[in-house]
């Protein structure tokens, strides 16, 4: 696995963000997730009322990131929110951590 940041290169307004950057795949705790994964979001420890809005819903897996402190973040789209295709294709992603997502199964 290669250690890949957020960051990367901006391509500016329009542009199409870089699908390359991140894993493909990750294991986490004995559980796989791949890109393209639905996943059930469990944000009860969370505080903020916008993530507790959140709790219970699917997500799919868009990007999978390790920061430079080897933290790893999921970048995910929301799948009943009427603007995931625009989210997907301007790389705007929320981000979550391993333990707050269960994969669904298919």
């Amino acid at each position: 696995m290669s250690n890949v940041g957020f960051g990367g290169v901006w391509t500016g307004p329009g542009r199409v963000p870089n699908e390359n950057l991140g894993e493909r795949e990750v294991v986490v705790e004995g559980v796989t997730y791949h890109r393209g994964d639905k996943v059930l979001l469990n944000l009860k420890e969370r505080s903020d009322p916008y993530d507790r809005i959140l709790d219970g819903r699917v997500a799919t897996i868009e990007r999978i990131f390790f920061d430079y402190d080897d933290r790893l973040y999921f970048g995910a789209t929301i799948d009943d929110d009427p603007g995931q295709d625009l989210m997907r294709e301007t790389g705007r992603f929320l981000y979550f951590f391993a333990g707050e997502l269960e994969v669904c199964p298919t």
